[in-house]
């Protein structure tokens, strides 16, 4: 990108990630967000010696303390913790510039594709709810090792293994699927042959760690005693939903850059499209065991989409580089239109919805003089007392644990004036608690 300085793509990059995800500014607290957050609060209250102890969010340290840290300075408001979202994923998007270091993909490759990575709707929901901000931060500090092991292994000096070494260890406080970052340290390696032993050598100690830390995770919470997570499963039907997720992912875009590739690539490019697919189907894999869908949750595409983002910037460059400039704006706009478009259109108003049963409460609290009588609400018990807490109102539930209706909302409360209100309505269809 001869026409831009370093300064300006950099600028121009984060202001296409904050341009895309700006609206999810107004939107509000949504579903686990009532119950993370005030959890937060609660261990960093307490030295954060029960978050040690917690097996199942101990591997999220940084996203638990970046809540309480937000929480501490901002209070309970949603604002901050959206802008917190978009920051990370502006560094994340430099990051994806910043994979331009491996020479198999190079600086012009790696700003076109951090420019898709800024705006694609595909992986919205790490962005547009709080809650899933640990994809960010697994990301952020898993992307941060790779670009550093990357340099080091180029012949960069031995600071940069150093960073790469701290920056994996935050991405194993982040998320447990930080282990395929070890893996994808072999992809320049395999590009890479005459250096393949300080590629091997230098891989070794991060291997080594991830799959500690799998044991460690196994045996300490999945493999444990009174295990009870049926959202996971060996025997979940795994090839079928990574399959159906790459195909998902791929789909417009990634078959759009292939098709670019095929008219106007260099015979090299296979070699990128090799790294960028392997790099999708890793990403996919570790959350294909999953049993609630047959097909990954949007939010846990988030580091597959950089091998989707590869394939993108790959096509824009050679558009680029053999001048078929005409070709390229149309595809660029296409790209920033339709993603634009659906992130501020479609996946704004779902995410409104998906908010609406805890705003409702919220209102219904405002106007009570006491306690809400639940009879039915889409969402988990534990949710409705925290959403109610958050306002300082009480909650009875008609019928504790009963199954839950997503459309129904039915809450009975005293109002100042001493009337009981019966409010009933019927909500929309979409589901409140996954979305793609």
């Amino acid at each position: 990108m001869p026409f831009l300085s370093t300064r300006w793509r950099i600028c121009v990059l984060a202001a296409l990630a904050i341009i895309a995800y700006l609206p999810a500014l107004r939107l509000p607290f949504i579903v686990d967000d009532y119950h993370q957050i005030p959890l937060a609060r609660q261990f960093a209250a307490q030295g954060w010696m029960p978050l040690l102890l917690n097996a199942s969010l101990r591997s999220r340290a940084t996203y638990m303390i970046l809540s309480a840290v937000l929480d501490r300075v901002f209070g309970f408001t949603p604002v901050a913790f959206y802008a917190a979202s978009i920051f990370l994923h502006v560094l994340c998007v430099l990051l994806v510039y910043a994979s331009g270091a491996w020479t198999e993909i190079g600086d012009s490759v790696a700003f076109w594709a951090a420019a898709f990575f800024a705006i694609q709707e595909g992986h919205q929901e790490a962005i547009m709810w709080p809650a899933a901000a640990g994809d960010l931060l697994v990301f952020l500090c898993g992307m941060a090792a790779w670009v550093c092991w990357v340099r080091w292994f180029q012949g960069a000096g031995w600071k940069w293994y150093a960073m790469a070494l701290a920056s994996f260890l935050l991405a194993a406080l982040s998320k447990e699927s930080v282990w395929v970052f070890a893996i994808f340290l072999l992809l320049p390696v395999a590009f890479l042959r005459p250096r393949w032993w300080r590629g091997i050598t230098g891989a070794a100690p991060f291997l080594a760690m991830a799959g500690a830390y799998m044991i460690w995770t196994w045996m300490s919470r999945v493999g444990g005693p009174g295990y009870q997570d049926n959202r996971f499963s060996l025997a979940a039907p795994w090839l079928h939903v990574l399959l159906n997720s790459w195909w998902r992912l791929m789909f417009v875009w990634g078959l759009a850059a292939l098709a670019a590739l095929w008219w106007a690539g260099r015979p090299s490019d296979r070699k990128l499209v090799a790294a960028a697919s392997f790099w999708m189907l890793l990403g996919l894999l570790p959350f294909s065991f999953l049993t609630y869908m047959l097909q990954v949750p949007s939010r846990l595409t988030y580091i597959a989409s950089a091998g989707l983002a590869w394939l993108f910037g790959a096509a824009a460059a050679r558009l680029y580089e053999r001048g078929r400039f005409a070709v390229l704006a149309v595809f660029c706009v296409a790209a920033l239109g339709i993603n634009l478009e659906i992130l501020w259109v479609k996946k704004m108003a779902q995410f409104r919805e998906r908010g609406e049963p805890s705003e409702l409460l919220k209102k219904a609290a405002a106007n009570s003089d006491g306690a809400l009588r639940v009879s039915c609400v889409p969402l988990p018990d534990f949710v409705t007392v925290a959403v109610l807490r958050s306002v300082g109102t009480a909650v009875t539930f008609d019928h504790p644990d009963a199954p839950h209706d997503d459309t129904c909302f039915a809450v009975e409360y005293r109002d100042r004036k001493g009337s009981v209100v019966h409010e009933t309505r019927k909500l929309g269809t979409a589901r409140h608690g996954t979305f793609y």
